[in-house]
């Protein structure tokens, strides 16, 4: 079935401090009549239940450790390597997923550390949005 809405995903870094900001404003934009799938590693999609009540979508990809997380990882940098590689391919595996079954996606919203989930969007034509997790005073640090 296809839908009229405009379908977002939005995919946070899977760490602490950035996924519940994301998942919340995933919930505003279902309350604007925004199609949102909110997309978290296989790892931490164990650990995360929907509520039964929700009408938001949720979706896996994987960042190459799905049995434990970044902590299984030799390093951060380690981890965020394998993610970047491994995360590219299942983003678009699961974009072109939607796509198959009538959900087809318009937008990406993704965290800034994930800048290849940017990549990926492009890949695909789909407009993009980086949603920064931090206050504008940290922001501005960065630039």
């Amino acid at each position: 079935m296809t839908s009229s809405k405009v379908h977002v995903l939005a995919l946070p870094l899977p760490v602490q401090g950035h996924i519940n900001p994301l998942l919340q404003f995933c919930k505003r934009l279902e309350a604007k009549g925004v199609k949102a799938t909110f997309v978290n590693t296989v790892f931490l999609s164990k650990s995360v239940h929907a509520d039964p009540k929700s009408t938001l979508n949720f979706e896996t990809i994987s960042d190459g450790y799905d049995d434990g997380g970044h902590a299984a990882a030799e390093s951060f940098e380690a981890y965020v390597e394998k993610f970047t590689t491994v995360g590219s391919k299942t983003l678009a595996d699961l974009i072109r997923k939607l796509e198959d079954n009538g959900q087809p996606v318009q937008a990406v919203i993704y965290d800034p550390h994930l800048k290849w989930a940017l990549d990926v969007a492009k890949q695909f034509g789909l407009v993009t949005a980086a949603f920064f997790t931090q206050t504008c005073a940290v922001n501005s640090v960065y630039y």
